[in-house]
Formats: C-alpha cells, sequence, structure tokens
C-alpha cells in the first residue's frame, strides 16, 4: 500500500514523513543527472495521470478507497473532499487501484496523499511526471499524528508545517458529559442547557424536504450574524449544498429544536475510528446550545458507531476565535499537515 503507515488507519508517523521527503529529493536531484542515471533510479512510467472532477457522481469512488484505507484526517472523507471541492477545484483519478486527489490553492497545484494499492515510489513518480509535464511543483499534502515537538524533526527533512490546516482530535467519551475538571465550564453550560430546555426535541436529519427547507431558513439567519468573509462564506453556501443533497452522501446527524423552532444541527461522517464533523451551527441565544449538540451527537454515534472512539472537529482555516475555540475543548491530539515539494 502506498505510504504504509504501519501505524492504525494510515496516519503519518514522523519516521514516514522523514522517508517519503528523502525519496522526493532523491527524485528532485537525479534530474540533475545523465538520463541513463534516471532511469536507473527511478521506476519506470507509462501512464499520466488524467483527472476528472470531483463531485457528486463520484461519492461511490471515492467512498471506495476512503473506506479501504480508513485516515482520521477529514482530508480523506467524503464531505471533507466533496464540500471543498469548488473551493480547491478538486479532481481525482485512479490509476492501478490507486486513488489520486489533486487541488489548487493561491500556490497552485497540490496534491493529497494517494490510497491504494500503488508502491510508494511508482506513485510519487507518477506525481512528479504529471507536475513535470504540465510544467508546475510537485508539492504533496502529508497529514500525520505526532506529538507537536516532532514537527520540528520534520521540518529539518525540507516538509513545511502548515499550522492553519492543523485537525483537532478529541476522545468521544469527554464530550458525552464534558466530565473532569478540565471541561467544568463545558459541563455548566450543559447543564444550564438542559435544565432550562429540557424540553427540547431532537430529530436525526434524514434529508426531507420539509426539514430542508427549514434548515435553510435557520442558515440565512445564521449567516446574517456570521459574515467572515473567504473561506468562511465559501462553508456556508456548500454546507447548504450539503443539505440539499444530504441523501447522497454518507451523513449522519441531529437537529436540536425547542418548543418546535430549529436551534442547531450537526452532521458529519464515520471513517474506521473516527467521526468526523463537517457542520455544527447553534443559536447562542439559547445558552449551551453548542454543548448539547456535541454531547447528544456524541451519545448518538456511540449507539450507532460503537467503534468510533475519536471525534475529528477539523482544522481551525487560520481563524484565531476558532483555533481557541478548538483548543479550549482540550483536544486529545492533533493531525498536523506537512507540504513536501520537488
Amino acid at each position: 500500500m502506498l505510504f504504509n503507515l504501519q501505524i492504525p488507519f494510515h496516519l503519518f508517523v514522523v519516521r514516514n514523513v522523514i522517508n517519503i521527503v528523502s525519496y522526493f529529493f532523491t527524485m528532485k536531484t537525479t534530474q540533475t543527472m545523465e538520463t541513463t542515471l534516471i532511469d536507473m533510479r527511478r521506476p519506470v512510467v507509462a501512464t499520466l495521470l488524467s483527472f476528472n472532477r470531483a463531485d457528486l457522481n463520484s461519492v461511490s469512488i471515492l467512498k471506495k478507497y476512503i473506506d479501504a484505507n480508513p485516515s482520521r484526517s477529514c482530508d480523506f472523507s467524503i464531505g471533507g473532499i466533496l464540500i471543498w471541492a469548488d473551493y480547491f477545484d478538486y479532481e481525482y483519478c485512479v490509476v492501478r487501484d490507486t486513488l489520486f486527489l489533486k487541488g489548487r490553492d493561491e500556490r497552485g497545484i497540490f496534491f493529497h496523499q494517494p490510497l491504494g494499492s500503488l508502491p510508494e515510489e511508482e506513485a510519487l513518480a507518477l506525481v512528479k511526471d504529471y507536475c513535470d509535464a504540465n510544467e508546475v511543483s510537485a508539492r504533496i499534502i502529508i497529514p500525520g499524528e505526532c506529538e507537536a515537538a516532532a514537527i520540528e524533526d520534520v521540518e529539518a527533512s525540507h516538509a513545511s508545517n502548515l499550522p492553519g490546516w492543523r485537525e483537532y482530535m478529541y476522545n468521544i467519551e469527554q464530550f458525552i458529559g464534558f466530565s473532569g475538571k478540565k471541561m467544568e465550564k463545558k459541563r455548566n453550560h450543559l447543564n444550564y442547557f438542559m435544565n432550562h430546555y429540557g424540553d427540547y426535541e431532537l430529530e436525526i436529519l434524514d434529508g426531507s424536504d420539509l426539514q430542508a427547507k427549514e434548515l435553510f431558513e435557520f442558515n440565512d439567519k445564521f449567516n446574517l450574524y456570521h459574515k467572515e468573509g473567504g473561506s468562511f462564506d465559501y462553508e456556508s453556501e456548500a454546507i447548504g449544498e450539503a443539505i440539499r443533497n444530504y441523501n447522497r452522501y454518507p451523513f449522519f446527524g441531529l437537529l436540536l429544536r425547542h418548543e418546535g423552532k430549529i436551534i442547531g444541527y450537526t452532521f458529519g461522517e464515520s471513517v474506521g475510528d473516527t467521526f468526523i464533523i463537517h457542520a455544527e451551527k447553534g443559536d447562542i441565544e439559547y445558552r449551551g446550545v453548542y454543548q448539547a449538540l456535541s454531547s447528544l451527537l456524541s451519545r448518538k454515534i456511540k449507539e450507532k458507531y460503537p467503534e468510533v472512539n475519536f471525534l475529528n472537529r477539523e482544522d481551525d482555516m487560520g481563524n484565531e476565535y476558532l483555533r481557541q475555540s478548538k483548543l479550549s475543548y482540550h483536544p486529545t491530539k492533533f493531525i498536523a499537515k506537512w507540504e513536501i515539494s520537488a
């Protein structure tokens, strides 16, 4: 398997990142040598990658490789790809039972870690040859679960850390009741909600037209007070489209009402031992609504997906307010992101 990580769910530890970087830079160095030497050091590549747009029609193909190579990173989830498909201009292709995912940002083309059967060297060579043929730099985004102190070791091997792309991971049990001293403030908010709005109504999101209509109306009001610009505005619109096509996604979520009025909703998807939260919106006039949403969802997740041990609440998009909010829930670990290029 490409980038065989030797840890559960195929997430990079530091030594794997360093190995990939070393190989990538070996490829770069050999380009300055004689052609015969390049041929000796690199696998023969007979196929250039040819990409298709990532959209709802590609759900079954993407899911095949995500399910076969489960990752705790939201980069490798249906929602993580398709909700952000227009923002990052995501495209995919499958070559020799390996999925390649290509995106574009303000700096140009990038690739996510390929998923599938190809050996590491062959897959990297395919990426490099595609980039050479299109006269662009080869950039690969690599996720990895490791301690923050280990980032220096990776950066020393010519990989750049991407702090704004860091994902926040939590033990799901800590969200059910917010137990312990560190979670006292969150628990107080949850208790306030339960004591004052204990007659709330909880619904499973079902993708019905009626639910969607009400959620659109809720989103319109929510967005009036949350105009951030850039990726935040894009996300709001993309979440609306995901609601419109909810039943075409492998999502599970909840809707919270009080006296018949929607006061919040949340949804995500299960991948391996992790549930990835793609959306969570609440009416802050109801104190504790966010703690109630996350706690109630965690309970339902454990009922529906008993194998799930972690929540991935995605990255903070480089926003300081989001960063502080996510840190206030005391992450169990992070999924850091590195970029290597050649």
